[in-house]
């Protein structure tokens, strides 16, 4: 019976070595590992050894610095990559809010007065109460859709 067990555990732990694992990207850009392949990503089938670190021979401490540098190295330009991201995300929501105050503004502007345009010879030509009501419900049908 003992005998029995041992050969089932050692079935087992071979079978979990031999386990793939899976690499993929969330929607937020963020990375993630494991054993499972998730539904809606695309996902990245990793060769992992299989025998244990041990067995693998030692490496020169010049090696050993290599490696350190080439992760330290791949780890700072990830993070200046996401920091890139966030910047221009950044910059990208303060043009566009700067785009909203500006839209407010005209509505505000065009809310409590008159529209016009200006011809040829530098003369003002109003717009009637039809498009001007036009300009009014266009302008606040973008604030909507762009703006919070």
């Amino acid at each position: 019976m003992l005998q029995l067990s041992v050969v089932i555990c050692s079935l087992l732990f071979s079978f979990a070595a031999q386990a793939e694992v899976y690499k993929w990207v969330d929607a937020n850009g963020k990375t993630h590992f494991g054993d499972k392949v998730p539904e809606s990503a695309k996902v990245e089938t990793l060769n992992l050894p299989n025998s244990p670190r041990s067995s693998q021979p030692d490496a020169s401490p010049e090696e050993i610095k290599q490696r350190q540098q080439k992760l330290i190295n791949a780890i700072n330009e990830d993070r200046s990559l996401k920091q890139k991201k966030t910047q221009e995300q950044t910059e990208k929501q303060a043009k566009l809010n700067h785009e909203c105050t500006k839209l407010r503004d005209y509505l505000k502007n065009i809310s409590s007065g008159r529209i016009y345009d200006l011809d040829k010879k530098g003369e003002r030509i109003y717009a009637n109460d039809t498009e001007h009501e036009k300009e009014v419900k266009q302008t606040e049908s973008t604030l909507k859709k762009y703006c919070r």
